[in-house]
């Protein structure tokens, strides 16, 4: 609400029940002049200080003589100032009567607080108007406050990642490990027995022994991943090469898995997207993908898309499996995340965060459409760098 000039003696003070109350202009201005708790001055319709009490002198540093006539941005951090904030509070309060605000403030020494500030457009009884009443609140200790319960919220939370991705990291390492075991006691048991192993069986035992060597070998590299990146040792190596056959050869990869799963694949690549992209991290983020879309929509097709776009390439892969609520689809792509129980689906939750992390460093992006029961779909926009930089 505006406040009004009502005469050049009387000042009208707002009451709970609205209207307000005629106060004497002498009386007003002795307790705004008397409070020190608040900063409260008045601005020209131009932000020039106008007037000064005492809060404003013990809250900034600026004594009544330094400051008036002098334009209120000097209040403001530079590159506040320098964008022009300022003048948008004013802007604001002359168009809606009224502006708040917290933000960083600067004191005559150059130090800095956090302000609440509230600007109040006033105006004659024309509805002209005549300037702004500021008032500001010196809240730093608030705001220490609010950052120390965040920062022990985020340790609080980081602990807690922590804690879940030991278990199961635990759940993980443990599956392939057993079955190693159970694998080569077996072939132990064969070798001693008196009657020697088949060798097609004795075949079938070493390719199990080499996969669950390989999904240990998977994990551990996944691991290495988060150092990598955390340490920014994520290097990315271009050379030319055609990202069809580049997800030509990750799907032939798969071919056991999908055939496991029971999920008919359909690959639609019209022609060759020819880029410059290192191979090996963007084989490692088209594998995620698809190992995603297999654990959460086995037994159902899934489409994978390669295709050129101008000077970009795009990877699409959609699923037909659970999908994503919504309130979960911004927290997949997070390192540990997951939107559903790891009971039922297991997995660090690393993958998909690995695959933003390669596209990234690509200069790339990934996006998703999901809907629960409809399946999702990965997008992977990738810019060509047909010059190799």
């Amino acid at each position: 609400m505006e406040a009004r000039i009502e005469s050049a003696g009387q000042a009208r003070v707002a009451n709970d029940v609205g209207g307000g109350v005629a106060v004497p202009a002498d009386v007003f201005r002795l307790v705004v002049d008397g409070v020190t708790d608040y900063a409260i001055f008045m601005l020209d319709a131009s932000g020039h200080v106008a007037s000064w009490n005492a809060g404003a002198e013990r809250i900034k540093g600026y004594s009544a003589r330094e400051v008036i006539g002098t334009h209120f941005s000097r209040f403001y951090p530079e590159e506040d100032a320098a964008r022009g904030k300022p003048a948008r509070a004013l802007a604001q309060a002359a168009k809606d009567g009224r502006f708040e605000d917290e933000g960083w403030r600067v004191r005559k020494d150059g130090s800095r607080f956090w302000a609440s500030v509230v600007i109040t457009a006033i105006r004659d009884e024309d509805g002209a108007l005549r300037g702004f009443a500021k008032v500001t609140r010196d809240v730093t200790e608030r705001k220490r406050a609010e950052d120390e319960r965040e920062r022990l919220l985020r340790a609080q939370e980081a602990v807690r990642a922590r804690d879940e991705f030991l278990a199961i990291a635990s759940h993980e390492l443990k599956t392939p490990i057993t079955a190693l075991q159970l694998q080569v006691q077996s072939l132990l048991r064969r070798a001693e027995g008196p009657e020697a192993e088949p060798q097609q069986a004795f075949a079938e035992r070493l390719e199990a022994v080499l996969r669950q060597a390989n999904r240990l070998t998977r994990l551990i590299e996944g691991f290495a991943d988060v150092v990598r990146v955390n340490t920014g040792a994520l290097e990315i190596r271009r050379e030319p090469l055609d990202l069809a056959d580049l997800v030509r050869k990750v799907v032939a990869q798969r071919a056991e898995e999908l055939e496991r799963n029971r999920c008919e694949l359909l690959l639609v690549a019209p022609g060759p997207v020819i880029g410059c992209f290192d191979g090996d991290r963007l084989e490692q983020a088209i594998s995620s993908l698809l190992g995603n879309a297999l654990k959460y929509g086995a037994g159902k097709p899934i489409r994978v898309e390669v295709r050129s776009r101008g000077d970009h390439a795009v990877i699409l892969v959609r699923d037909e499996g659970i999908g994503i609520p919504r309130e979960f689809q911004a927290r997949v792509f997070d390192r540990f995340a997951r939107a559903v129980s790891t009971r039922h689906y297991g997995g660090f939750g690393l993958g998909l965060w690995m695959v933003v992390q390669i596209v990234r460093a690509h200069g790339g992006s990934v996006s998703l459409e999901s809907a629960p029961g409809e399946g999702s779909t990965f997008e992977v926009d990738l810019p060509r760098a047909l010059d190799g930089g």
